[in-house]
Formats: C-alpha cells, structure tokens, sequence
C-alpha cells in the first residue's frame, strides 16, 4: 500500500494539468484524492504526505480556491484529504502556519451560500467541515494565524452566512464555533496588542449578530454566540445596550410555543440555556443601573409583563425541574429590576390562581415531574404537556404520600419542588414593603401559600411576618394579615392538623405573638372541642409512647395545648391530663439528667439553652437564673402576669427565647431580598430520638404546669 501511496503522492505535481473546469470538468480529481485519503491508516502515512505539502497548496491555490464555480467536486476531495492527513498530526500541521504564503492565501476559498438549492446544501455539507476543521488545526497550534484569521472578512461572512443555518451545516457551524472559542481565548502571557484584538473580534461578532439575526428561527445561533463571547460585565452591559434582551425574548417566544404546541420538539435544554443568559443579563443590569445610559434603556423596554406571565405559565409540574427553576430564578431578577411592573403583574395573577385553588379544595392533576415516593430518577424527556400552559404549584394535602418525616427523601424532592416558589412571593413582598406598595392581594397571597405550606412546615411565611414585625417598616401591614381569612385558616390548619409544625422555632414564635391578636377568631367552639379531646387522648399516647422516641410529636401536643391556654383558659382539664403531663415532666428531667451526665462524663453538667425555649411572663423580675422557669422561692408555680386587653392584643403571654437559626432583623437585608434565601429555610428532618427534643419537651411540660396551676 505504500507503495501506491507514495506513487500518488507522487502524482500531485502532475494533477494541476486536469484542474481547469473547462477542459476537464470539476470531477476529475476526486477518485485520486479519495484513494489517497484512504491510505491514511497511520501517522506513517500522514508523515509520507509532508515532502509534498508544496505540490498540494500550488493544487489548490489558485486554481481550486478562486473560480466562482458553487459545487467544485475536486476541490472537496482535496480539502477532505488535506484536513485527514493534518488530524493528529502536527508536524502537517507546521507546514502550512510556518509558511507565510500559505497563511495569507488559505483564508480566501470561494463559497457560495444558497440556502434554497439543494446540490449546492449537500455540496457546502461535506465539504465546509474538512475546510473549517483545517483551519481551526492550524488556529490551535499558532496564535498569530489565530489573531489574522479572526480578523479576516471571510470569517465575518462565515458567521453571517453559515452559523445561522443550524439545521442545514450543523458539522460546519460546530467548527466555526470551535473557532470562535479559539479567536477569544485569553492566555495567561497575552500581549497587550493581543487582548486589544480579542476585544475588538467580540464587539465585531456581537454587533454582527445582534444587528442581524432572526432570533425567532435561529435561538440556537443566538444562544451558542452569547455563550462563547460573553465573559465580562463589559461584555454583557454591550449586549443589552444592542438590543440583546429583546432578541432574546423573541427567542423565548418561539421556544415557549414550540414547548407547548409541539409536544415531539425537546426544546427544554435550549430554553434553559437560553434563560440561563437572561438571567446573567438582567443581574448584570440591575447592579449597574446607576449609570444614566443603562437606566434610560431599561426605563424604554416594556415586554416585561408578557414575558413574566409567559415564565409564570413554566411553573408546573409538567416542566423538568431545572427549567422550572431558572424560570423562578429569572423571575426573582425581573422583581428586583422592575419592582412595580412586577407587582402589578404577577400577585393579581398569583393571588387568583391559587384563591381559585382554595375555594375549589381539589387536588387537580399532576405531571409527570410531581414528587412522588420511590422516585429515584425524573424522566429526561417527556411529551406530557398541560392542556394548555398553566400556573400549577399548588399543594393539596391529599397529594401528598407520607406525612413529613416518615420518608426522608420524598421531604427533600417536596422541598427542592415547592421551596423556590414559596421564595419567589417572599420576595415579591419584600419588595412590596421596601416600596410601600404592599396590597390586601399580595398579603392575602402570601396567607394562601402559608396554608399549602404547612404539610411541608415551611417556615419562609413566618420568618416574612417576623421580619416585619420585628422592624419599623411595613408594622401596619400586620392589620392587613390579621383580617385575612386565610391567615386565620393558616392558624387552625397548624393548630388542628399539623402541630409538628410548632416544633420550628420560627412558626411557633410567630403563633406566640399573633395568635393573641386574633384569638376570638381561632379560639372557637371547634377549637375548644378539639383541645378537649386532644386532652383526653395524651395521657393514652403518652402512655404507649417511648417518650425518647416521640418527644418530637409529644412536644408539638403540648406547645399547641400551650398557645391555646394562654389565651383561652380551659373550662375543664381532666385530672388524668394533669398527672400526665406531671409524670412528663419527672420522666423528662431524669432522662435530661442522666443525658448530661453521660456526654461530660458526670463531671461538668450544662444547662443547654435550646431552640424555641418557653419562659412564662413572672412578676418576679429579679429571679434566680437557675431557678426553674415555673416556680418561686417557696417552691409554688409563678403566677401569669395578667393582660389588660390592650396588651392582649400587643404581646404575646409566651416569650420565646430564640437561639433558633434564624438571624436578627437586618433593615439591609429586608430591604434587598434577593439575598434572603437563607440554607435555614429548609426545614431539617426532625429526628424525634434527639436529646434536645426530651429537653425541649420537658421545658414546655413545665410552661403548660405552669398555665395550668394558674388556671385553677
């Protein structure tokens, strides 16, 4: 084979006899150089090509490069030969990029771009790859050849010309691109000059492509330039200065269509990616919105209340998880960039979705993304759609499959689908209080989610309202919340259904300080039936219960028990209910004593002041801080500060002493809430064995003694 090879290599010199188009055709080459290209099976025969690099260029250059014929068979033969016998080997490679001729000339290859003939598309098909492929090997071993041919015009035509067709060269647009990632790459000892020209190639190539191109049918040419050009701020502020938002979003369109009408286009990655840069755009924007060129801009762009509704119709469970989530987390920028279009826009629209939701009480249907139990792996592609796009993050109860705790993972796939959300409106009312432009709506939507969150014990809603509480701005509000239905809902969904809840500390402090306020309203003949029988029915859960198992639930019991007593006196407690929650309290100091002997190894006991710690109001202020929280000097329980009504409605009977994870109220932080998606948030499993839940419970048997003594 060798032989014949290097006989033919021989033979090159000769060709340039039968390469004129009007003798001898432009097919006459192409069976040589397809034998040749065959004969490729090593390096070897790689290296044999290399005395004869000169013959192959004075082939092609200017007789196969010049004439304007569209489909030159002989031409494409050679370039797929010349780029083989350069692949994985470099010392081809050097011939031509050590040879200054061959570096000017190569770049000038006649093209004909007809996008609606089909001979001249399967022509362009085949033979671009071999000649781009060739010239991005010579880009990656020379940076001079690198900085000319990024400058060339017929690299600029390439991109206008080729890149946008996706479908039609999707091999030559691969290596155009692979080109355009060369033409910026910044090496560690570039020179001035150099950075000069990488900056002067990305501005070029993105007024190129913002200027010209039809976002609607080419998003992916759009997505993949983005992504290779745009490193830097800089680079980011010049794509929004020319326009690039609104192409973007007009891509966004097409995908948002096609996403929803065809059902067999898997469009959900180019609509990720694609997102992903408009959430880099608007966050670049909103931290530079001081400078007064910026700030005209944005005050001109007025898509945002179609493109948020269109995000919003994203928020199902029908979409894979990461589109769901860059959707909210675009969301969130537009909020913070435009807080009052964004207000105006989404809470009516959220705050009837899901009042429709609670008036209806149906579960509605789920997607094919919906947590469910076992689930190990999501479906990477599916072509269930919704009937038509649709707002669906609602919980109803009946959707869920375990109580929280019983299934670790299925806790975390709830949290990791509803947590998000549940921040997106945090933050909406953030906003609306640091812009004083809070609504009933908006208070009532934020109630709304409060109630469907309580299955999952979010605390977003109460660390909200105990912000605001807890500052001097937004205190009126907490009117608004009190005379919202649906905050009162809230209350009774804990207090009836999901008492763990109480178990966070920032839930129960937010029942400790409000409940008062709206205690004639939940306190009801219901409620007080429900106390009563939960009375009546401890003493036999106590007594079937290992009480180091279940301090965790038994807990939650007393704290409710607790909230209601403080507020409400009991008409009758039943002398069973008594004696148990007295043998609690022995059992529990035991098991808190023996604890701290065994962890200090009986030498240095620790008063631990846990989480959620429950400290009656006492009218001895000057009480020894080691004396129990529940008795005097004399060893009687405290009495209970009394109330007027006045302070009845201001304060809470319950202090909470909070060493919780929750932070103190920073005005700074309320004010941007961009940075409020604390990692506490997130609700830990709870882990009912803990020692800090048999102390935590010994604690609130004392308060609940305490309340209790008093009453009678």
């Amino acid at each position: 084979m060798h032989k014949i090879y290097d006989l033919l290599l021989r033979l090159l010199k000769r060709a340039k006899m039968y390469v004129d188009p009007a003798v001898h055709g432009t097919t006459k080459l192409t069976s040589y150089f397809a034998v040749m290209t065959y004969c490729l099976v090593t390096k070897t025969e790689k290296l044999m090509f290399s005395p004869y690099f000169l013959d192959l260029w004075n082939l092609f250059q200017p007789k196969l490069s010049e004439p304007a014929i569209p489909v030159h068979m002989n031409k494409q033969a050679l370039l797929l030969f010349w780029y083989h016998v350069c692949i994985d080997c470099p010392e081809n490679v050097k011939l031509i990029i050590q040879n200054p001729h061959v570096t000017k000339n190569i770049a000038f290859n006649y093209i004909l771009a007809d996008h609606e003939d089909q001979e001249v598309i399967v022509f362009n098909r085949c033979m671009l790859p071999a000649y781009y492929g060739l010239l991005r090997l010579c880009c990656q071993q020379s940076r001079p050849f690198t900085r000319q041919l990024a400058s060339h015009q017929n690299i600029q035509w390439a991109f206008k010309n080729i890149t946008p067709y996706t479908t039609q060269y999707n091999a030559a647009i691969n290596e155009l691109f692979k080109l355009m990632r060369l033409f910026v790459t910044k090496y560690s000892d570039a020179t001035e000059q150099e950075l000069r020209e990488i900056h002067h190639f990305k501005r070029t190539t993105l007024r190129l492509y913002l200027g010209v191109l039809d976002a609607r049918a080419c998003w992916a040419t759009l997505i993949n330039v983005l992504r290779i050009l745009v490193e830097t701020t800089d680079d980011r502020i010049f794509v929004i200065y020319n326009n690039g938002l609104p192409l973007l979003f007009q891509a966004f369109y097409t995908l948002h269509m096609m996403y929803h009408e065809a059902t067999a286009c898997h469009v959900t990655a180019d609509m990720v990616d694609l997102l992903a840069i408009v959430q880099d755009l608007l966050k670049t924007a909103r931290t530079n919105r001081d400078t007064l060129e910026l700030r005209q801009w944005l005050a001109t762009w007025k898509d945002q209340p179609d493109i948020m509704r269109k995000l919003l119709t994203l928020l199902n469970s029908f979409t894979p998880p990461e589109l769901r989530q860059i959707c909210i987390e675009v969301l969130q920028e537009m909020v913070l960039l435009y807080p009052n279009e964004s207000l105006s826009t989404l809470v009516p629209l959220l705050a009837g979705c899901h009042a429709t939701f609670q008036e209806s009480n149906s579960p509605g249907s789920t997607g094919p993304f919906f947590p469910r139990r076992g689930q190990k792996l999501l479906p990477s592609k599916t072509s269930i759609r919704p009937p038509r796009p649709v707002v669906q993050m609602f919980l109803h109860a009946s959707q869920l499959e375990s109580s929280k705790g019983v299934d670790e993972d299925y806790d975390h796939q709830l949290i990791d689908f509803y947590l998000p959300y549940h921040q997106l409106v945090d933050m909406l009312c953030r906003v609306a209080i640091s812009n004083e432009c809070i609504t009933a709506d908006l208070v009532s939507l934020s109630a709304m989610l409060a109630i469907e969150g309580v299955p999952l014990h979010l605390p977003v809603f109460p660390k909200l309202w105990l912000d605001i509480i807890h500052s001097d701005v937004g205190r009126e509000f907490i009117q608004l919340l009190c005379n919202s239905s649906y905050f009162i809902d809230y209350l009774e969904s804990v207090l009836l259904d999901e008492r763990t809840c109480l178990n966070h500390p920032l839930i129960f402090q937010l029942f400790s300080v409000l409940l008062p306020k709206v205690s004639n309203q939940v306190i009801n003949d219901q409620m007080l039936t429900h106390v009563s029988a939960l009375m009546s029915t401890f003493a036999k859960t106590y007594e079937a219960a290992d009480i180091s198992k279940h301090a965790y639930k038994l807990n939650a019991d007393l704290r409710a028990l607790c909230l209601v007593f403080s507020v409400e006196q009991p008409s009758e407690v039943p002398k069973e209910f008594k004696k148990t929650v007295n043998n609690i309290i022995e059992n529990c100091s035991q098991l808190v004593k023996s604890e701290n002997c065994n962890s200090a190894n009986c030498k240095d006991e620790k008063n631990v002041n846990q989480d959620g710690d429950i400290q009656v109001k006492s009218l001895d202020n000057n009480k020894d801080e080691n004396q129990s929280p529940t008795t005097s000097t004399e060893g009687q329980p405290t009495k209970r500060q009394r109330l007027s009504s006045s302070e009845k409605d201001s304060s809470s009977p319950i202090k909470i002493e909070n060493s919780s994870p929750s932070k103190p109220f920073d005005e700074k932080k309320f004010f941007q809430p961009g940075e409020h998606c604390d990692p506490f948030l997130i609700p830990a499993i709870s882990s009912s064995s803990s020692p800090r839940w048999v102390e935590m419970l010994h604690k609130s048997a004392l308060t609940l003694n305490s309340l209790l003594q008093e009453n009678s």
